[in-house]
């Protein structure tokens, strides 16, 4: 593994750790397996600083800043994969040890909590009170409420419930010179000002470094439900899907799972139901009816229930992942991606394994590692194709991890990025030196 240390001078690395150290009251304790784990697509850092407090994070990024050190922040370093490695050397600075549940108002359905703080464990937190943080990030006990902001994470149940941009009501940044800044509050009818906390949502942090935020909060379902009914071919599959839509359903998700080349499995819808027992019981009858008889419909008990849940939100059918990409297009036009996706699978020999959230538009592709001589030229090839069909649909397709020897070559967001113009001038107007992150998100904002 390169590791950035190695194009910053020794003395200056010695220099920044005396200064940590006598300002900050924090000690160099990294090991080598903290570098590995917060390195970026191979790039390690210089340092890993885990801070215990507000201040000391202020502080370290003033002391950074001075040396001209960059800043990539992180939780526990689950989703570093996403966006470029940073284009200069930097430090990690892992925000793991701010994880206090600071607030927690079960009467206005309210939660505040620093942003080192685990997705599971705040959810477990507001549990005892049946509520839950409405979202379903991939890896909840490894994604810090830092870094579900940061990279705007979701999973099935966005369908219902939205995404954090949506539950986001307070935030407080540090800012690249060290001073805090606020936007929103601690109650859901606030509208004093602008909600600058939606800018942070995907940034990964290159606008300000998220230490705390508060959600809305809802209820927890008295009774769920899932059902798992292979079809038979995407045609029936879209058939089903259709059938969902126009019925009078309310799902909590639905996922259609496929792979390509085809492996005899077929083509999966799941679908998720939450609310009231007899609400639950009445939509589970309802969905029994739209299934034809060629398809197969399981109803799943308890514990395979959560089980399939859990893998739906951690992609973990979808496997290791040569290249992982992200399409997003009209819910109606998801089987006409999906018929690429199989057009490209047989044309290329590429294996894929795919997972679509079909009531919103958005397509998981994992691209299994090709046999061919140069998989380079083969990542690049088939980026800038699914991209081609995605824009003819009137989509998008964004790489969100490639393996690091072949992420280099790639245009991960696309070359016609809406509102990039205005994308830089914020960057330029909150972050003017680079500090944060820079080279991470859209090519050309440093």
């Amino acid at each position: 593994m390169k590791r950035q240390s190695q194009v910053w001078a020794a003395a200056d690395w010695a220099g920044f750790d005396a200064e940590l150290r006598e300002s900050c009251g924090i000690p160099r304790a990294e090991a080598d397996a903290d570098i590995d784990r917060f390195a970026v697509d191979g790039v390690a850092p210089g340092r890993v600083v885990c801070p215990s407090s507000v201040e000391q994070v202020r502080r370290v990024i003033q002391i950074a800043s001075a040396r001209g050190l960059t800043v990539v922040p992180a939780g526990f370093g689950a989703h570093l994969g996403l966006g470029a490695p940073p284009s200069r050397p930097f430090i990690a600075l892992s925000l793991r040890s701010l994880d206090r549940l600071v607030d927690h108002q079960p009467a206005n359905m309210t939660v505040t909590a620093q942003a080192g703080l685990s997705v599971a464990a705040l959810q477990a937190a507001v549990a005892g009170s049946g509520q839950w943080l409405p979202v379903d990030p991939p890896l909840p006990a490894a994604t810090s409420v830092g870094g579900l902001i940061s990279a705007n994470l979701s999973g099935p149940s966005r369908f219902s419930q939205g995404t954090v941009r949506d539950l986001l009501i307070g935030v407080t940044v540090a800012r690249p010179d060290g001073a805090l800044a606020k936007s929103g509050g601690r109650v859901v009818k606030n509208v004093a000002g602008y909600d600058l906390g939606k800018l942070y949502c995907g940034a990964l942090g290159t606008l300000g470094v998220v230490v705390e935020a508060t959600f809305k909060l809802r209820t927890l379902p008295e009774a769920t439900a899932v059902a798992r009914i292979t079809c038979a071919g995407l045609a029936r599959a879209q058939s089903l899907l259709e059938g969902i839509l126009a019925a009078p359903l309310e799902p909590s998700f639905i996922e259609l799972l496929a792979g390509f080349p085809e492996t005899g499995a077929g083509h999966v819808v799941v679908v998720g139901f939450g609310g009231p027992r007899e609400d639950v019981a009445d939509q589970s009858a309802t969905l029994r009816r739209l299934v034809d008889g060629a398809d197969r419909l399981e109803e799943l008990e308890a514990a395979e229930k959560d089980a399939v849940i859990a893998e739906l939100r951690d992609a973990r059918a979808l496997g290791e992942a040569f290249l992982a990409l992200k399409a997003s297009v009209l819910p109606a036009r998801v089987t006409a991606f999906m018929r690429t996706l199989e057009e490209e699978g047989d044309s290329s020999g590429l294996t894929m394994a795919v997972q679509a959230h079909a009531g919103n538009g958005i397509i998981h592709v994992r691209v299994s590692r090709p046999a061919a001589p140069d998989p380079r030229t083969q990542a690049r090839v088939t980026v800038d194709r699914l991209r081609a069909e995605a824009a003819g649909l009137g989509g998008t397709l964004v790489v969100e991890r490639a393996a690091p020897e072949v992420k280099p070559g790639l245009d991960l967001w696309g070359g016609d990025i809406q509102g990039l113009a205005l994308m830089k001038r914020i960057k330029q107007t909150l972050d003017p030196g680079g500090i944060l992150s820079p080279g991470r998100f859209v090519d050309g904002i440093q």
